[in-house]
């Protein structure tokens, strides 16, 4: 009971970033702090609860433990994190809303549970994908994937983000494709889908970096 108090403390303090709409731990026992922290009914809590507790079961019995997953539902997207087997941490966000704030303070915990558990077991939900992503850009795919944070940067600035915030919603949008897929030339047509879906406040800013896009991808032979 006392890991499923922390969680809740967790909760509570992840619903107070700036947002965040609602979060709930999925546990063995069910929907922990769904009636207090999302406007989740009780039976659609449930479902949920459910849900995402057998994907992160079934990902660790197929040897790829999931530890991040982010899902998009019009204007809002769920973000679901691992703290281990039998506890997942179901997060509902605006569509638009900062992310790397509430995974700082998600990893913060995962941290301090891995200080206090006997043995070197490691838990489920720690994030690796930082690492991926830079070997990713030391790798044969980065001089195209600078090239095409640097189209991005050029058609969010314009919208008045900042360098440092457009970098993260790329890295996450990479963190999201090496977890979806095998990253190579052929695949990168997925991850101009997911850049693309964050531009939904510039309809025509969106359809003219896909093109920009499109045509790195053919130079690079990822399109025909």
């Amino acid at each position: 009971m006392a890991g499923n108090d922390e969680a809740l403390i967790l909760i509570q303090h992840l619903t107070a970033f700036t947002g965040v709409r609602g979060a709930m731990l999925a546990s063995p026992s069910g929907a922990l702090g769904a009636s207090e922290y999302t406007t989740f009914q009780p039976s659609v809590a449930a479902d949920v609860s459910k849900t995402v507790r057998r994907m992160v079961v079934a990902s660790t019995t197929a040897n790829a433990p999931l530890r991040e997953l982010l899902i998009n539902f019009g204007p809002s997207r769920m973000m679901v994190r691992p703290l281990h087997e039998d506890a997942v941490l179901v997060v509902m966000l605006e569509r638009d809303a900062e992310t790397a704030p509430v995974r700082e303070a998600i990893d913060s915990e995962i941290r301090r549970r891995q200080r206090e558990a006997e043995g070197p077991s490691v838990a489920v939900g720690v994030r690796e994908s930082d690492d991926e992503v830079g070997e990713l850009l030391s790798g044969p795919l980065g001089p195209i994937l600078r090239e095409i944070e640097a189209v991005y940067q050029r058609y969010r600035r314009r919208r008045g983000h900042k360098p440092a915030q457009i970098r993260e919603l790329m890295y996450e949008q990479i963190r999201e494709w090496l977890l979806c897929c095998n990253p190579s030339a052929y695949t990168l047509p997925l991850l101009l889908d997911g850049l693309s879906e964050t531009m939904a406040d510039d309809p025509t800013g969106r359809n003219a970096f896909v093109g920009d896009v499109q045509n790195i991808l053919r130079k690079a032979g990822a399109l025909r």
